[in-house]
């Protein structure tokens, strides 16, 4: 399911362009229950894994991704700016903005340990599930695609090594990890994220 907010000078524009978004959701949905292959997660899947040495992301993990890009891509030429959200993953399309984002703690979702700030694009983030307390971790990934955000996110959480090996494999990508010690990121969000006071080093 996905939620937009969208705005626009022409209203009518904008609700077919909704339209066509939510139906490019759908049809994204259809092909991947039936294992048909997309040719856009095969590539991305492949290129991640020679690069991190992870197992291949399941296709069908990354269907929130490729979903929100070709929802993003109906509403481009018609809305001046929306906020989709598809499953828990964000895309900003429109000019620069400034929203903050909560990175929840991996041991207690309901927990924000610290505030990212998405200027665009899109932010997708995985949690570990049932790792013994204490070692789980999440990872945030801020990228210009959803695809792009999603797969990171996925194949990075995975990663042995907890988040010493992922901000080494991600030097270059724009990621905030967090476990039960502390919360660090990539020199790409320098200044974009911040903590409680409570946890600032």
């Amino acid at each position: 399911m996905m939620s937009v907010a969208a705005w626009g000078a022409d209203s009518g524009r904008v609700v077919r362009a909704l339209e066509a978004a939510h139906d490019s959701v759908d049809h994204i949905d259809s092909l991947l229950q039936r294992h048909v292959a997309v040719p856009a997660i095969d590539s991305l899947r492949r290129a991640i894994r020679q690069r991190t040495g992870a197992a291949l992301v399941p296709a069908d993990s990354l269907a929130y991704g490729y979903a929100l890009d070709r929802a993003a891509l109906a509403l481009a030429s018609i809305a001046d700016s929306a906020l989709l959200d598809v499953g828990g993953q964000y895309y900003w399309l429109g000019g620069p903005t400034h929203r903050a984002v909560g990175i929840p703690d991996p041991d207690n979702t309901l927990r924000t340990l610290a505030v990212v700030d998405l200027q665009g694009g899109s932010l997708r983030t995985e949690s570990q599930r049932n790792a013994p307390r204490g070692s789980a971790r999440s990872v945030t990934v801020l990228a210009a695609g959803g695809l792009a955000a999603n797969a990171w996110a996925a194949a990075l959480v995975s990663l042995r090594g907890g988040c010493d090996s992922v901000l080494v494999v991600a030097a270059e990508l724009s990621v905030v990890c967090a476990d039960s010690a502390r919360v660090r990121w990539t020199s790409g969000l320098q200044n974009r994220v911040s903590l409680p006071a409570a946890r600032a080093p």
